[in-house]
């Protein structure tokens, strides 16, 4: 049932977060608080990625959790912060002309 949980829930609260942490850094914060935000998502992520290769043959079910954390949580969570960010860049820049 966790597990269950995890897959329906994860991703869709990492779209939500990283659109609004995308969304509130590129509009107040800056462009270099976005870049340090897509940054920390991509190191993330290669740790994760990192991890899944390191997994031996026949240790397979240790990759499980590396696999949904990546998958369901690192990787929507950058896609929705850069969008995000995209989108409070642009209403910054029509809201200085």
């Amino acid at each position: 049932m966790v597990d269950i949980a995890t897959f329906a829930y994860l991703p869709l609260i990492s779209l939500i977060l990283g659109t609004v942490a995308g969304f509130v850094a590129g509009r107040w914060v800056g462009t270099k608080g976005l870049l340090w935000l897509i940054g920390l998502a991509s190191a993330t992520a290669l740790v994760l990625i990192v991890t899944l290769a390191g997994v031996q043959t026949g240790e397979e079910e240790q990759a499980f959790t590396p696999f949904v954390w990546l998958t369901g949580g690192v990787l929507p969570f950058l896609f929705a912060v850069i969008m995000g960010g995209l989108g409070g860049r642009s209403l910054a820049a029509r809201a200085n002309t």
